[in-house]
């Protein structure tokens, strides 16, 4: 059964909703298997699966790690563990500088910004923030909108941050490394180290990768061709990896804006994606 939404994300990385509100909103959306999947934080998690108990929902522990070029996706996280937590953290830190020096140039340009109201105004992902958030806040207080925020943020240039991001495979030891399943998600949207190619993905296999996101709700206009979703499932059968699917769900804003396509649960996949990858760890 498509019963199963492998990407989405809480107020502990860039998502609007907390763990309990998603995981009710999945029961309400018909959601049985739910993977909690925020950038760079395990966090929600146990608040997640508690919830998830108590309503008959099961929640998959996941993460989604920066990564140079993009992120990769972990299943199955030993999300207790103290030392992965401490690494993690380490992994937002690019992030986080690139973030802080953006709004300090906007603020100069006159922008209704500064990291001190941000940081305010996100403050569950205190020190985990992602580029969707800055430009949720320039919409909300520039009187500006959601796209012609986009558009402010991305051309906003800066000088990159000393301390550079892991490499992919770096990143996908270190989900392999606390216990994880390893997936490459978006694969269309990833530049540079991560240029979505069947050199790549036999690189990534080596280090441990065993899965490819095969849709997440984004449209054309953000790289998903046609051609790309046949290479992807080319690519998954030759090298027998796992093809996963989710709404990459952060909350209403994004709905809103990408037309409804990221709406939980509307990129649902069969519940057999979660045997798997739990079949990876045997």
């Amino acid at each position: 059964m498509r019963n199963t939404d492998l990407h989405t994300h809480s107020y502990y990385s860039d998502g609007e909703l907390s763990p309990k509100e998603l995981v009710r909103l999945a029961k309400k959306k018909s959601i049985l298997n739910l993977a909690l999947t925020d950038h760079n934080s395990v966090k929600g998690v146990e608040e997640a699966i508690s919830e998830g108990k108590k309503i008959g929902i099961n929640v998959i522990p996941g993460v989604e790690v920066l990564v140079k070029g993009g992120e990769i996706l972990g299943y199955f996280v030993d999300y207790k563990n103290k030392k992965l937590n401490s690494e993690l953290k380490r992994c937002a830190y690019y992030m986080n500088e690139k973030i802080k020096r953006k709004i300090k140039v906007l603020q100069k340009k006159g922008f209704n910004i500064s990291y001190k109201k941000f940081s305010k105004y996100f403050a569950t992902s205190k020190g985990n923030y992602n580029d969707g958030q800055p430009i949720t806040f320039l919409s909300k207080f520039n009187n500006i909108s959601r796209s012609e925020a986009y558009h402010l943020w991305t051309n906003t240039k800066i000088k990159k941050p000393l301390r550079k991001n892991l490499k992919p495979q770096a990143g996908i030891k270190l989900i392999i490394k606390y216990g994880g399943v390893a997936v490459l998600p978006h694969p269309w949207l990833n530049k540079d180290e991560l240029k979505f190619s069947e050199d790549l993905i036999k690189k990534l296999i080596k280090a441990g990768l065993a899965g490819i996101e095969f849709e997440n709700g984004d449209e054309n206009n953000m790289g998903r061709t046609k051609d790309i979703a046949s290479e992807i499932k080319r690519i998954t059968e030759k090298y027998h990896l796992i093809m996963t699917q989710g709404s990459d769900f952060h909350g209403s804003n994004l709905v809103k804006w990408s037309k409804n396509h990221h709406d939980l649960g509307n990129y649902n996949c069969d519940e057999k994606v979660v045997e798997q990858l739990k079949g990876v760890l045997i």
